[in-house]
């Protein structure tokens, strides 16, 4: 485990002893940390620019590898606070390129003053994801703040929409920065997740006592797809919310597994108590953003056009598609699209359809018990 050091002392040694274009003239250490409980030779540096690490290798440390994580090249990040019997805090960055880096610190050191720091000097510019629709006119909907769960609810991970206004203020200073607004807030027994104006925010609490706290971050900027699914019957309640990711993480050689362990998150939510099409809106306008796109010179096919069905057994026995009028599906879908997207092209199986909108594409697939929307 690492022990913290004087981060201004420990900047003087470096530009001293060390080589002298290991720091820019512009950079500056705000948190250093020495290895082995302060006694080792590894020392890991956060500056205002990047994570650095100097890693003295073999039995002479003669040789040391330097390796530097730029904050922009980061996608999540995700801290632990120290438990009863674990009484180590961690560290994880996520970064494109690199992979993970980890870090293990000893009780004294505080992780959430980390936490902060890095939350500011990653989540910035397009870090942050798209601008979204302004508090008034957003619509996206504040929960009962009852966080109550039943059993059921429990056993089965899902989550209740809550007073997101009340979570803010628990979580302000101490996790969330000044000017970070939560959007969309769920609990599930002792977790929670958010939805806030810069990042998504898993709060997982650990262990019997429940003091190991993860708080794992991620970008807006990693999400490359997401798709939203509705309640069904009395076999499957609850509606869920999956994003589409592909973080830099532990590679996975299990059968049935996807090779990359955080290439997606799922979360269901207790049905009646979360509005899955305000989570959808949310995420809609963090990650497609204002519309600047031109419509297509080739939209707006079969408009007009009365569809009276694919007219071939085999075609609808092979679920063929047609193409169908995109003012028609636009009205049907409305519900999911921007108030700047419109439907240009629209195609029509049994009773599945595929719409390419002036901003994504978008699977509808109504299945016997729901209906779910894969958007990219």
């Amino acid at each position: 485990n690492a022990a913290q050091i004087d981060a201004s002392e420990y900047e003087n040694k470096v530009r001293e002893k060390y080589p002298p274009a290991l720091l820019q003239h512009d950079e500056h250490i705000v948190f250093a940390f020495k290895s082995l409980g302060g006694s080792g030779r590894d020392h890991y540096m956060l500056t205002n620019k990047r994570v650095l690490v100097r890693d003295k290798m073999g039995i002479t440390g003669k040789q040391i590898a330097y390796k530097s994580v730029p904050y922009t090249s980061i996608r999540a990040f995700s801290f632990e606070t120290c438990g009863s019997l674990d009484t180590d805090s961690a560290m994880k960055i996520h970064a494109r390129g690199i992979g993970t880096v980890s870090l293990d610190f000893t009780k004294s050191v505080d992780v959430l003053a980390i936490h902060r720091f890095l939350s500011a000097a990653v989540i910035q510019g397009k870090g942050a994801g798209e601008e979204y629709v302004a508090e008034g006119t957003s619509g996206y909907g504040n929960g009962s703040g009852d966080a109550s769960t039943s059993i059921f609810d429990l056993l089965g991970s899902n989550y209740a929409q809550i007073d997101k206004f009340e979570l803010e203020s628990r979580l302000k200073p101490s996790v969330l920065l000044p000017q970070e607004k939560v959007e969309l807030a769920f609990k599930c027994g002792r977790d929670s997740i958010l939805m806030t104006s810069l990042r998504i925010l898993k709060i997982d609490v650990q262990g019997v006592t429940g003091e190991r706290i993860e708080y794992l971050t991620i970008l807006w900027p990693t999400i490359r797809g997401f798709s939203v699914e509705t309640a069904g019957n009395i076999l499957d309640r609850d509606t869920e919310l999956t994003l589409y990711f592909n973080l830099p993480s532990t590679h996975c050689t299990l059968e049935g597994f996807p090779s990359n362990a955080r290439t997606r998150m799922k979360i269901d939510f207790r049905d009646g108590q979360s509005d899955i099409f305000a989570v959808q809106r949310f995420i809609s306008d963090k990650v497609l953003g204002p519309d600047t796109m031109a419509p297509s010179q080739h939209g707006g096919a079969m408009a007009g056009y009365h569809d009276t069905g694919s007219g071939s057994l085999f075609a609808w026995i092979g679920d063929d598609n047609r193409m169908v009028d995109p003012r028609e599906a636009e009205a049907q879908f409305k519900f999911i699209l921007q108030s700047c997207e419109s439907v240009e092209l629209a195609f029509k199986g049994r009773r599945d359809m595929i719409l390419f909108t002036t901003k994504r594409i978008i699977f509808v697939d109504k299945n016997s018990c729901h209906i779910w929307m894969d958007v990219f």
